[in-house]
């Protein structure tokens, strides 16, 4: 329990933390362990590899909950947090709550004062898919910090659910404000669609057992087509795109990741890792203190 807490260091994520990361053994598993969940999960439910396509579409699924747990799911509330997230114009966020809209995961409220922005709400699909979208989330944590299974096994219930999502969010919002380069992996691998999967395919595919990726890591653009329901020509624009930005080379029909793609991709897998532990320590603490608030209750 301590060791996961201690992964809660405020707002600024310090240079310490990925020294530590980096050093912990368990790190290089956890991140090739979540990336085979996200392409499983994806390949098991259409609804997940919907929401798993690009950043944008991840984005705003993690805003759907978070406006959902904190006063409501409106466009305007959607434009706002996503463009503080940097990850979507506000012009986008439209077209994304239509494609929520499309998936099911939302459904507008019937009753809403006249001239007032409809408020929607979030359906049991939603809410059962992004759930175990964050268990998958909370259980790579936990090859780091082992009390995390403990926020794992208890986000079916609501208070553990939406301390979580309040976390995420927040550790999203915090770490966007610390500048680092990386315009380019966003560019290649964020932003285009499928460009998540096909990294964490490479990634989860590497030789040995290490991370960052390592070695030539053969990869069949056909099956990886038919696999993320985009077209060759589109795996082939991406990967060209990744080797002018010197991240990648290619050579029969294998990718290696150059030093800099390295670098880059470890730093960004590195930076979600760290918010998602510094989300679930606090999601720990805060599900512990209201469990001694109510047993302190109920005692009284």
């Amino acid at each position: 329990m301590t060791d996961l807490l201690s992964w809660d260091t405020g707002a600024i994520i310090p240079l310490e933390s990925y020294v530590r990361l980096r050093a912990n053994p368990g790190y290089p598993s956890a991140i090739r362990w979540l990336a085979r969940a996200m392409l499983e999960s994806a390949d098991a439910d259409p609804a997940i590899a919907g929401i798993l396509k690009d950043a944008g579409r991840k984005v705003a699924a993690l805003c759907t909950a978070m406006l959902h747990v904190s006063g409501g799911i409106t466009l305007p509330r959607l434009k706002e947090l996503m463009t503080q997230l940097g990850l979507a114009s506000p012009g986008r966020a439209r077209l994304l709550l239509i494609y929520m809209d499309y998936l099911r995961f939302i459904e507008v409220r019937p009753a809403r004062p006249s001239h007032s922005p409809a408020v929607y709400l979030p359906t049991d699909k939603f809410l059962n898919t992004y759930t175990a979208h964050l268990r998958q989330v909370v259980e790579a944590t936990a090859w780091i910090a082992p009390a995390a299974k403990q926020v794992a096994g208890a986000l079916d219930d609501p208070r553990t659910f939406h301390a979580l999502v309040r976390h995420l969010t927040q550790g999203f919002l915090d770490s966007s404000a610390q500048g680092h380069d990386v315009d380019n992996y966003f560019q290649v691998f964020s932003h285009r669609h499928a460009g998540a999967q096909i990294l964490n395919q490479l990634v989860s595919e590497a030789p040995g057992d290490s991370f960052p990726p390592t070695g030539s890591i053969p990869f069949a653009v056909a099956t990886a087509a038919r696999r993320f329901h985009v077209s060759r020509p589109h795996i082939r624009r991406l990967f060209q795109s990744a080797v002018e930005a010197q991240l990648i080379e290619l050579n029969d029909g294998a990718v290696t990741f150059t030093d800099a793609g390295q670098d880059m991709i470890e730093w960004v897998f590195a930076t979600k890792m760290i918010v998602y532990l510094g989300a679930v320590a606090r999601t720990f603490r805060d599900v512990s203190d209201q469990k001694n608030v109510d047993r302190d209750g109920i005692a009284a």
